[in-house]
């Protein structure tokens, strides 16, 4: 009977430490996913910046976009 109890247990503590990995995969992938979001959005925003029309005025540019909209007069 105890070699049943402990059997039981060990499948037990085996089905939560799959349950446990799984989760952290999941979480995983959340974070991985965020973060290619994240940097999908900052290349679509320095293109829309670096394909704005120039105007003759020359306007601050921020931080992100630095050096995509370069007037050189000679």
């Amino acid at each position: 009977m105890s070699n049943t109890i402990s059997s039981d247990s060990s499948s037990t503590m085996a089905s939560m430490e799959i349950a446990m990995s799984k989760r952290q995969q999941d979480v995983q992938g959340q974070q991985a996913l965020a973060m290619i979001q994240g940097a999908v959005q900052t290349v679509q925003a320095t293109q829309a910046t670096a394909s704005a029309p120039a105007s003759g005025v020359n306007q601050p540019v921020s931080e992100g976009a630095l050096g995509t909209n370069i007037n050189l007069h000679v």
